[in-house]
């Protein structure tokens, strides 16, 4: 399955989490992306793929044990009924969305060439938070190529003040091709 067809299926399972009362959707994102992960475990894999393991013995190796989540429970039990184990990587994908719109947060990258200061990373998200909206959460990276300035990604947005993206705009603006 392509990536379109496997969020597709994903939403609707995603939004049956999000509409759970009294759930912490913080705690569940985490155990939804530690299952996700467990899939890339080969012991997992191939306890999956291996039909005469208990559908429950796979569930519990899933929800890593986490009695004290019913609602991860009942959906691994549901994606292995309807074969679609494959499914629960997207579904934590799309549920951190979805929790990310109901709580108005996007994140954002931030690349610069030198690390910032604490003042510097909260004056860019507070301009961010501007800009967008929402509450922005930074994850800062460091990449000494840009030379000086600064990359901000969110969303589908990139906002390139870096020395190293203006000459490649200049170089470009010049290429006779």
């Amino acid at each position: 399955m392509i990536g379109d067809q496997l969020t597709a299926i994903a939403r609707p399972y995603a939004r049956a989490l999000m509409a759970v009362d009294g759930i912490d959707r913080a705690a569940l994102l985490a155990r939804l992306e530690a299952a996700a992960q467990a899939l890339s475990d080969p012991a997992i894999t191939a306890l999956a793929e291996n039909p005469e393991v208990p559908r429950a013995r796979l569930a519990a190796a899933l929800a890593s044990g986490e009695p004290d989540s019913p609602p991860l429970a009942r959906l691994i039990d549901l994606l292995l009924q309807n074969d679609r184990l494959a499914v629960l990587p997207a579904i934590a994908t799309v549920f951190a969305a979805l929790k990310d719109d109901a709580e108005n947060r996007t994140h954002a990258t931030i690349t610069t060439a030198l690390p910032l200061s604490e003042p510097q990373r909260e004056r860019l998200r507070a301009a961010l938070a501007r800009r967008t909206g929402r509450l922005v959460d930074l994850v800062v990276e460091t990449d000494g190529r840009l030379l000086a300035g600064v990359i901000v990604q969110y969303g589908d947005m990139v906002l390139d003040g870096s020395i190293r993206g203006r000459l490649a705009a200049l170089a470009h603006a010049l290429s006779p091709f």
